[in-house]
């Protein structure tokens, strides 16, 4: 869908987004007409702000929460035996 300065009012339109080489222009068309970029590397997970106030021009994307990395797994067969149990059984006599 194709947006205009014509087209935006009939539209009713509150978000506009432009892709730049950059990143992702996030526009709130209630409060500017220009908004602060999302960096394409940007991790897709991370969480922003849904209030258009918050997407200034003159300020970095309103991030709430950014993604957890997790710790890295151990590899599979590294398994540790637990305390108190013997790697090999001791043989019976």
């Amino acid at each position: 869908m194709t947006v205009t300065d014509y087209t935006a009012d009939e539209q009713d339109l509150q978000w506009g987004y432009i892709l730049h080489p950059e990143g992702i222009e996030v526009i709130s068309l209630l409060h500017e007409d220009i908004g602060p970029f999302v960096d394409w590397n940007t991790d897709p997970r991370t969480a922003f702000s849904d209030n258009p106030a918050r997407w200034s021009s003159l300020a970095p994307p309103p991030v709430i929460q950014a993604p957890r990395i997790a710790a890295p797994q151990a590899a599979a067969g590294a398994a540790t035996p637990a305390r108190g149990v013997p790697a090999h059984p001791a043989a019976r006599r």
